[in-house]
Order: structure tokens, then sequence, then C-alpha cells
């Protein structure tokens, strides 16, 4: 709204697509977790938490059992750093929340990305 000043929020910056199919990413993880779309997130600082909407564990470049309440967090910039594929696959997704920054809430986002493989990141969840 022209009632507030522009500010800078997490659906500004997408990842562009890159050139690995998705079963490349899996193929060479021993252990993971493939987490699926957002459910949540928020920033203090450098840090971040992401609460996917659902995930599934990789075991030997394969996806094996769903699992549920899962949770990255971390500090932004070194989760950009151990980013080491990213997938040939960007999508984006409208009108699928809301973010309440500044007190705007609820303002209307688009989030979405292609599939990234990230080497590090703190999980947490069931």
């Amino acid at each position: 709204s022209y009632e507030y000043e522009p500010i800078v929020r997490m659906t500004n910056t997408y990842i562009d697509a890159g050139a690995c199919s998705f079963d490349e990413m899996l193929a060479g993880i021993d252990k993971g977790i493939y987490a699926i779309k957002a459910y949540g997130g928020q920033t203090m600082f450098e840090q971040f938490t992401f609460s996917a909407a659902y995930a599934y564990e990789i075991v030997n470049g394969e996806l094996g059992e769903m699992l549920k309440d899962v949770v990255l967090t971390g500090n932004v910039f070194e989760t950009l750093r151990d980013i080491d594929m990213i997938g040939d696959d960007k999508e984006l997704y409208g009108g699928s929340g809301g973010c309440g920054k500044g007190g705007q809430f609820p303002l209307p986002v688009t989030d979405g990305s292609p599939h990234v493989r990230i080497t590090n990141v703190t999980i947490g969840g069931k």
C-alpha cells in the first residue's frame, strides 16, 4: 500500500535456475533431507529459520520416509555459500502466504525457487 515505505522482504530475493536435474542432485547424497515448499520462515539479522511444508529423508541418493515438522536454521550468508548445486527447474508460487514485516500483515507475497542442494545446514524435526 502507498501508506507504507517500501522495505526489504524475504520474497524479494530469488535464485535463478541452474544446470542440474533433480536426479543428479540426489545422486551424490548418502544421507540427507529433502525439504519441500515453505510453511513459514523468519530472519533475525544474519540468522534464518525456515519451516518446510513437508520433507523426505534421502538415503543413498533415493527418497525415503516422509518426515514432519522439519525446520532448517542457520546463518544466511554461510548457507548461501554452502549451496553446491542448483536445479534447472525454477518455479514460482503466488498467493501462498503473507508477510507481516513492519506490521503490514497480511501483505500477499510470492515464493519459489529451483531445487538447491545445501551441503551444511542445521535441521530439526521428527
